[in-house]
């Protein structure tokens, strides 16, 4: 299973480094500006709701003919720690499909591999903190927090500006539609892992520019986000999440104990 993550790895790392996390906000209050407003109200129906259902769809490019798309379908949980959930994902690559299975816990990444070699009843590698740079890779494209929901981390009113604002359903549902122009600049500062430090200052030194947009109901609660990466008029990576069913009742069941072994057991 290790060299089959690690075959996917250079394309969806397209435009991307691995790892990345957000960092929290500093002691300082932000300006209370019209997104300021809009991050933290979409931070606080995250937070009361809880769960929801998702599909994301995305891209990732060199500006030529090489190119890797995904598309996810799962459920996620909103928990203090960080986002967990469960997920399917299907990666396509020069008319070639790879499906992926993703639990994510408190313990680790569960992930099954369709055609992998496992061990002998084994379907399951849990990857941990010590082990899952290539996993986290692989979420990379959500957006700089590796995570579900990631393209949610360019609404940031310390690197952001809202461009234009107008209504706009969603699958039916009433929504508000926010555009923003994103700082990769402004971004590096806010983000504290190294690398994505360094890539989105590596952005805005090639004159990729990066814009956002997320729908928002009555309520503020997202209902889709997306990112996008341009370079010379042209997208080159780009993810959109919808999400639905906020608030319902679902279970991020793990995968049974008999059928996982620690990644470091996988072969090589």
């Amino acid at each position: 299973m290790r060299r089959v993550l690690l075959a996917l790895m250079p394309l969806l790392l397209v435009a991307c480094t691995t790892g990345g996390e957000v960092a929290p906000p500093t002691s300082s209050s932000p300006p209370k500006g019209d997104l300021a407003v809009l991050a933290e109200r979409i931070d606080q129906r995250r937070s009361e709701l809880k769960t929801a259902r998702f599909h994301t769809e995305g891209f990732a490019s060199d500006g030529a003919s090489t190119e890797v798309r995904n598309v996810v379908d799962g459920t996620l949980r909103q928990e203090p720690e960080g986002v967990r959930g469960a997920m399917t994902m299907t990666m396509t690559t020069a008319g070639q499909n790879r499906k992926m299975d993703m639990v994510i816990a408190q313990e680790g990444i569960y992930v099954h591999v369709d055609g992998a070699p496992m061990p002998e009843g084994k379907r399951w590698g849990l990857y941990t903190s010590g082990n899952n740079g290539e996993v986290t890779a692989l979420l990379r494209g959500f957006g700089p927090g590796a995570t579900v929901g990631a393209e949610l981390d360019y609404v940031q009113p310390r690197a952001a500006l809202i461009v234009s604002k107008a209504s706009e359903a969603v699958d039916g549902v009433a929504a508000t539609r926010y555009d923003l122009v994103v700082d990769p600049l402004k971004m590096a500062k806010i983000i504290k892992d190294s690398d994505t430090q360094l890539q989105h200052t590596q952005l805005a030194e090639h004159g990729v520019t990066i814009n956002a947009v997320v729908w928002v109901d009555g309520e503020g609660t997202p209902v889709k986000a997306e990112y996008r990466f341009e370079l010379d008029g042209k997208v080159v990576k780009q993810s959109t999440t919808r999400f639905m069913e906020w608030g319902g009742t679902f279970d991020v069941p793990l995968p049974p104990a008999a059928e996982v072994v620690p990644a470091d057991q996988l072969p090589g």
